[in-house]
């Protein structure tokens, strides 16, 4: 019995785990995908970033229910139309970089999530 358990686990760790997303053709430029959560890095500061996200969220027909701002870090939390809960997080690792953390639905969807950062990335001035 432990060793079903054991390789259940195993399996469910393997299936859902960590994997790369290529955001460009040749594969240059790639995020993470973890347990349903989108991970990428910005090339720029987490209170530009923090600026934008409202307006991207409003563009994706979603609803800010929470933000909270520090200097160094934001979180947002929009519910779209069909319910589902978008977490956004958004936390500076240097001057010049910025990790954006997307959560869409409690379960995570790559593409929608993806799409969120995309545009969260396009929304952003020139540095």
């Amino acid at each position: 019995m432990h060793r079903l358990c054991l390789f259940a686990t195993l399996l469910l760790f393997s299936v859902s785990g960590c994997r790369t997303v290529n955001l460009d053709e040749r594969g240059d430029l790639q995020a993470v995908y973890r347990l349903g959560e989108f991970q990428m890095l910005i090339n720029q500061t987490a209170p530009a970033a923090a600026k934008v996200t409202p307006a991207v969220l409003q563009q994706f027909d979603l609803y800010q229910t929470k933000a909270t701002t520090g200097t160094y870090d934001a979180y947002f939390e929009a519910r779209a139309r069909n319910d589902q809960r978008v977490r956004v997080w958004i936390v500076e690792q240097n001057r010049n970089q910025t990790l954006v953390r997307i959560r869409w639905g409690e379960g995570g969807d790559l593409g929608q999530s993806r799409r969120l950062f995309e545009a969260i990335d396009r929304a952003l001035p020139p540095r």
